[in-house]
C-alpha cells in the first residue's frame, strides 16, 4: 500500500496528524530493547509515540506523533490499523525481524567483548534469547571481501541447506557467528560416525566442506574457526572470544590455511602468550638464527618437515626432491646451528625457534 495514502487514512480514522520518520537500525534496536523486547510497538520515546511501519535494508520507518494529543490506548489502536492493512516484511518476503533479532545480539556481544565484559548474560528481554537454549556448537567465519559483501539473507539460507536445519547466524563486526543446536549437530554426527575417526575429525570435516561451499559462492579472504565444546547462551561470550583468538594464531603461524581448528594451535597459543622479553632472552639463549628462517628454501623445509611430523620420506615428496637432497638440507643447517632436527630434542628447540620466528616477524 502506499505510504502516503496509508498514513492519510489512519489520521482520518483517528483524527491525529502522523510524522514519517527513518530509524537506523541499531537504534531501533535499542528502542526495542527498552521496550522490553515488543518489536512492534507502539513505543514511547521522548514525548512522542513510535509505530513501526517496516523494515528497510539498513533503517527502519516508523510513524511518529506528539504523546500529548494521544492516549496510549490511542496509541494501540493506531498500532493495530497498521497492522491490519501494513505487514512490516521486506519486499523480498524475507521477515526482517530475524535478521534484527540476530542484530541486535551481534551488537550486544560486540559490546562486551570491547569491554571485556566476559561475564554478562544475554538480557532476558532480548527476543533471540528464546532460540538460544540447550548446548550449541559454535563457529566463527571471517571475511575479508574483495569488493564484494556476503548478504545475511544469502549466507542464512546457505547454511541452512549445508547442516540441513535451522541453525543461528549472528553478524558481528568483522566476522559471522553461526551456532548449531545440539539436536542438530548429533544427527550429524550420527550420520558420519563411519567416516570419522573421533569427534574432532568429524568437525574439522564440517569445516572443510563449509570453506569450499562459501568460497564456490564468493570470492575473497575467508577463514574459519569452530569450538571444540558444546555451550550453553551464557557461555558465547566467551566462546566467541575464544575463536577470534584461534583465528588470529591460525593466521600469525598457518599463513596458508584458511581452516583454524583450536586443538591444533596448543603450542602456538604458548608462544604467543610468552611476553616479548622473555621471547628475545630465549632467543639470545639458544642463539639467532633469523637469517637462516628469512632464506625460503630453508623456511619451507623445515615447516613441512614438522607438518608431516619429522618424517624424511614424506616430506621429500611433498617437497619434490630426492630424499638425499633433504639429508644434505638438514646437514647443512646442523653445520650452521649446531641443531640437528632429526633428533628429538634439537627438533623441539628449532620448532620453537620457528613459531617464535613468525611471532616476532609480525610484531
Amino acid at each position: 500500500m502506499d505510504i502516503k495514502l496509508l498514513k492519510q487514512q489512519v489520521e482520518n480514522i483517528v483524527d491525529t496528524s502522523l510524522t514519517e520518520s527513518n530509524w537506523e537500525l541499531e537504534a531501533w534496536n535499542e528502542l526495542v530493547r527498552r521496550s522490553g523486547g515488543n518489536e512492534f510497538g507502539p513505543f514511547h520515546q521522548d514525548q512522542r509515540w513510535v509505530w513501526l511501519l517496516k523494515y528497510q535494508s539498513s533503517s527502519v520507518l516508523a510513524f511518529e506523533a506528539g504523546a500529548e494529543t494521544i492516549t496510549e490506548a490511542e496509541a494501540k489502536l493506531i498500532q493495530m490499523l497498521l497492522s491490519s492493512v501494513h505487514s512490516p516484511v521486506s519486499p523480498s518476503g524475507l521477515k526482517r525481524d530475524e535478521e534484527a533479532r540476530s542484530l541486535q545480539l551481534g551488537q550486544w556481544l560486540q559490546e562486551r567483548l570491547e569491554q571485556g565484559e566476559l561475564a554478562q548474560q544475554i538480557p532476558e528481554n532480548m527476543p533471540i534469547k528464546a532460540k538460544l537454549r540447550g548446548r550449541l556448537l559454535p563457529f566463527l567465519l571471517s571475511w575479508e571481501h574483495q569488493g564484494q559483501a556476503i548478504s545475511f539473507t544469502q549466507l542464512s539460507k546457505l547454511l541452512k541447506s549445508y547442516f540441513g536445519g535451522a541453525i543461528i547466524l549472528i553478524p558481528l563486526k568483522e566476522d559471522w557467528l553461526i551456532l548449531l543446536g545440539e539436536e542438530l549437530f548429533t544427527s550429524l554426527r550420527e550420520e558420519s560416525e563411519e567416516a570419522a575417526e573421533t569427534e574432532r575429525d568429524m568437525l574439522s570435516a564440517l569445516c572443510e566442506g563449509l570453506y569450499e561451499l562459501i568460497t564456490n559462492e564468493w570470492v575473497g579472504g575467508l577463514h574459519l574457526s569452530v569450538g571444540d565444546v558444546l555451550i550453553t547462551a551464557n557461555e558465547l561470550t566467551t566462546a566467541t572470544l575464544a575463536l577470534r583468538q584461534t583465528l588470529a594464531l591460525g593466521r600469525m603461524f598457518n599463513v596458508t590455511n584458511q581452516i583454524h581448528l583450536p586443538w591444533e594451535l596448543k603450542l602456538e597459543r604458548l608462544i604467543a602468550s610468552i611476553p616479548e622479553a622473555e621471547r628475545q632472552k630465549f632467543i639470545a639463549e639458544s642463539g639467532d638464527h633469523s637469517h637462516l628462517l628469512q632464506e625460503e628454501e630453508t623456511f619451507t623445509t623445515l615447516e613441512t618437515f614438522f607438518s608431516l611430523d619429522c618424517n624424511v620420506s614424506e616430506t621429500a615428496k611433498r617437497l619434490y626432491i630426492h630424499r638425499n637432497t633433504l639429508l644434505y638440507r638438514f646437514d647443512k643447517f646442523k653445520q650452521e646451528t649446531g641443531l640437528d632436527v632429526r633428533t628429538f630434542a634439537d627438533a623441539v628447540l628449532v620448532k620453537l625457534e620457528l613459531l617464535l620466528y613468525k611471532v616476532t616477524k609480525r610484531s
